[in-house]
């Protein structure tokens, strides 16, 4: 992959990943690293900070940290493909897609904490599905998302209708994951993300802090 790349102007330290020894041509959390190898562990550290978004109690404490190393995936891919000689397309490609990747996960980092809250809720698939709703509860909530505890899964990416039944307000929304629960057997946990209300949840946070599940 890097036959056609450049080092640091001026020279850099070796590929500091263990057995490597290459030219380095990125820097992030202070490691130099060769490209291949840069991908490698950008993508592993990217992996671990999604998981722990999508426990149903991440660790917050964490999460100053990460915004700072998605930052500085971002930044790289931007020099990279700027100071890259030759660039082919298949490895312009590959930074585009790590960059967009970091930049959506920086997103979800930074929005709204999530609060644990027990809110019941009436959950349908689809904003005209006739089907009968499935009564379900909010583990936590956000200003805009919400983990749900329910007893059937649903596909990513799939669109349902939530319902308070407190309220009767109801909203769209996208879910964002889902997962089973093996302390709770026949249950499912699903993240969603409201798609057409700010304060579906009556939070009363400032919108540039809204954000899915």
């Amino acid at each position: 992959m890097s036959d056609n790349v450049t080092a640091f102007p001026g020279g850099a330290p070796s590929c500091g990943w263990t057995g490597c020894g290459r030219a380095s041509h990125a820097c992030i959390s202070g490691r130099f690293l060769c490209l291949e190898h840069f991908f490698e562990f950008s993508y592993r550290r990217m992996n671990s900070i999604r998981a722990i978004l999508d426990t149903s109690d991440p660790n917050r404490a964490l999460m100053s940290e990460a915004q700072t190393f998605l930052s500085d995936v971002v930044s790289q891919t931007t020099r990279l493909a700027t100071e890259i000689k030759r660039l082919d397309p298949a490895l312009r490609d590959h930074l585009l897609a790590l960059s967009t990747s970091a930049a959506d996960l920086y997103n979800r980092v930074r929005r709204a904490p999530r609060l644990p809250r027990r809110i019941p809720c009436l959950l349908r698939t689809g904003i005209l599905s006739p089907e009968i709703a499935e009564r379900c509860s909010t583990l936590n909530i956000s200003q805009r998302g919400a983990c749900l505890e329910l007893d059937s899964t649903r596909r990513p990416a799939s669109e349902v209708l939530i319902e308070r039944v407190d309220t009767k307000i109801s909203a769209r929304a996208r879910v964002a994951w889902f997962k089973d629960t093996p302390s709770s057997p026949g249950k499912c946990l699903v993240g969603i993300e409201i798609l057409d209300n700010d304060d579906f949840w009556g939070l009363g946070l400032p919108s540039s802090v809204s954000g899915s599940c």
